[in-house]
């Protein structure tokens, strides 16, 4: 299960993403990197 769709909606919500990804154990830097569409290194 992929975390992003939850951390998306908290960000709609008008919260932080910082704190979502906190929450959730994702970096920011992955976040984006995903939301942007670019592929991981692996």
């Amino acid at each position: 299960m992929t975390v992003h769709p939850f951390i998306e909606a908290e960000k709609t919500a008008g919260h932080k993403v910082k704190r979502a990804c906190e929450l959730f154990q994702v970096s920011r830097t992955a976040y984006y990197a995903r939301r942007n569409g670019v592929p991981g290194p692996r």
